[in-house]
């Protein structure tokens, strides 16, 4: 991954403009550009509210280089082994300067020396062009040629000069040293990318070579929240606990199964009081949404907001901090709420994917199909629109899963019943 130096570049523009507004310019950008795919743009989403977060920590609501290196010291103390999170503020920061038109924050430092040989560099030039005409996008191009680069560097570094030469245990020792530099999240993509390098350089990557790098996942079984556990929140919701935007944010997610992303970013226009619905682009997908605001659930929002909801802040965000300065939540904030909820309830959290907001979505999915209504109907009401996604929630359709199962074999029952 490119490195970017210590050196910081704070423009006066930069410095003037509060850090909700560069964050509100940059959200424009991010989303406006075709270059980006909804992944990076939640990634970026993500970085949005851990700034807000920062900022509030460190007391300041505008950029200052004390502030800066203190937010990048402290991105690289949550990961010491990796650098990824304090080279994410950093592009962060430079967005920022996009946005106003000022130079880079931080500067990129040239990788001198990364591929030696004319050979290495030629093969690199050809595999990009090979991209391009299959219309690759720039940023997948950029990826399969940093993977592509690193991998040249270290054949060189291990006095490979061959390609053709390449071995499962070079490969190997390759994955390893990198895992060294990159995040796990960016080592998902490299035996991938490898294999197409290696394809297109004429090595045969076969099956046997990637076997230890591309095993099949066995995927588990999508796992809802048990009926127990939601009657228990319904029952922290009509108690006696004086939190409202807890019993809110609880109430939004059994009755409509929103992400906590949705939740927290949900605007005070984005609810039409008239109408009983409420209204928001999915952060995820990028689509719009509507969903019912049901009486139970508009009551919470309006004891919140009448109530507990910190007066005269400017703020559109229905949830807010309890404290000054006074921003919108970050979406961990509705684990914790309902980890709270649930033990308040004498329900031991555990981490086994039963106790999250996902989890709910999925209980809500699981009450519905229970009462007749088709699963993809039940999880295109959550926001689903991919057809693999959807596909997942037939799990939770257990009436029908067993009208499908086949007969064990004959031959077969008394070795899996001595099991």
């Amino acid at each position: 991954m490119p490195r970017l130096s210590d050196s910081i570049c704070l423009s006066n523009e930069l410095m003037r403009t509060p850090i909700p507004e560069l964050v509100e310019m940059a959200r424009k950008l991010v989303e406006s550009g075709r270059q980006y795919s909804q992944r990076t743009i939640y990634h970026y989403i993500e970085n949005f509210n851990d700034l807000h977060r920062s900022s509030a920590l460190f007391g300041t609501e505008k950029l200052t280089e004390e502030f800066i290196a203190w937010y990048i010291e402290e991105g690289k103390s949550r990961s010491p082994r990796l650098t990824n999170s304090s080279v994410q503020r950093k592009r962060l920061l430079n967005l920022f300067a996009s946005t106003v038109h000022s130079p880079p924050v931080f500067s990129y430092e040239k990788r001198t020396g990364l591929v030696r040989s004319e050979s290495a560099k030629e093969s690199v030039r050809a595999f990009a062009q090979h991209l391009i005409k299959q219309n690759k996008s720039k940023e997948t191009i950029k990826s399969y040629l940093q993977t592509a680069n690193n991998f040249l560097h270290y054949l060189e570094k291990n006095e490979v000069k061959d390609i053709t030469d390449t071995s499962a245990n070079i490969i190997r020792g390759f994955i390893k040293e990198l895992g060294t530099k990159w995040s796990p999240r960016s080592m998902r993509i490299v035996p991938s990318h490898l294999k197409t390098y290696l394809d297109y350089s004429g090595v045969n990557a076969d099956a046997m070579l990637f076997s230890n790098l591309l095993a099949p996942k066995k995927s588990q079984p999508v796992r809802a929240m048990s009926n127990e556990n939601v009657e228990a929140l319904w029952k922290y919701i009509d108690g006696d606990n004086g939190d409202l935007r807890a019993k809110a944010i609880v109430i939004i997610m059994l009755v409509t199964g929103m992400r906590p992303v949705d939740i927290t970013g949900l605007r005070l226009d984005d609810i039409d009081w008239r109408n009983d619905t409420v209204g928001f682009i999915q952060s995820k997908t990028g689509e719009y949404m509507s969903v019912k605001l049901f009486p139970a659930m508009g009551s919470a929002i309006v004891r919140y907001i009448t109530e507990q909801r910190p007066k005269g802040t400017g703020e559109k965000h229905v949830f807010l901090t309890k404290k000054a300065p006074y921003r919108k939540l970050s979406p961990s904030c509705c684990n914790r709420i309902l980890r709270v909820a649930l033990e308040e309830m004498g329900i031991a959290f555990v981490a086994d994917k039963l106790h999250c907001p996902r989890a709910v979505r999925r209980s809500l999915v699981s009450r519905m199909i229970a009462k007749g209504v088709p699963a993809q109907k039940a999880a295109a009401s959550i926001g689903h629109v991919d057809e693999k996604s959807v596909d997942l929630y037939t799990e939770l359709d257990i009436e029908k899963m067993k009208s499908v199962c086949l007969p064990i074999p004959t031959s077969m029952r008394g070795w899996v019943w001595a099991q």
